[in-house]
């Protein structure tokens, strides 16, 4: 008897073995990086150069410039082009010819707190997510919930008027 439930048994339990080995748990992307690149495009969302702010403000210098960050009380004289994820521009001070001049105070915060890392000479990729850009609202042909691209050069502090 007990040559046969030897090996009854032992079928029984090679039955209950899983036939492969299980998969391994796909890793769930934290919730920042989710709305990075759903703002931006997976390849900004993983570019180790871009410095992501706690604010969702991301900066990736591409000239560091020289001298001073203007302040939020400064007016700055800039050349930027402004586009979306899906590569939409919606303005370019480069294709008019004329560089922007404003105060910081002027723009939209994601724009101004980028500013505020860069020097004169400088230039920088700013991914500005709605929060810190026109949030809810629709701009001209920017889409309400949009994040803002800036290729921008501070072109030079402005003194003031």
């Amino acid at each position: 008897m007990l040559r046969l439930l030897l090996p009854a048994l032992a079928l029984i339990l090679a039955a209950c073995t899983p036939a492969e080995p299980p998969a391994p748990p796909v890793p769930v992307k934290p919730d920042h990086v989710v709305k990075r690149e759903k703002f931006f495009g997976v390849e900004a969302a993983a570019d180790p150069a871009v410095d992501w702010r706690s604010t969702g403000l991301g900066i990736k210098i591409l000239v560091p410039g020289e001298g001073t960050a203007p302040t939020f009380s400064d007016r700055v004289r800039v050349h930027y082009t402004g586009s979306l994820a899906n590569g939409t521009v919606f303005d370019d001070t480069r294709a008019r010819g004329q560089p922007a001049e404003f105060g910081l105070d002027r723009l939209v915060r994601g724009m101004a707190d980028g500013l505020g890392f860069m020097k004169p000479g400088g230039r920088a990729i700013l991914y500005i997510p709605p929060s810190l850009g026109y949030g809810s609202m629709q701009a001209g042909n920017i889409p309400p919930v949009s994040g803002l691209i800036f290729d921008i050069e501070l072109i030079a502090i402005l003194p003031p008027k």
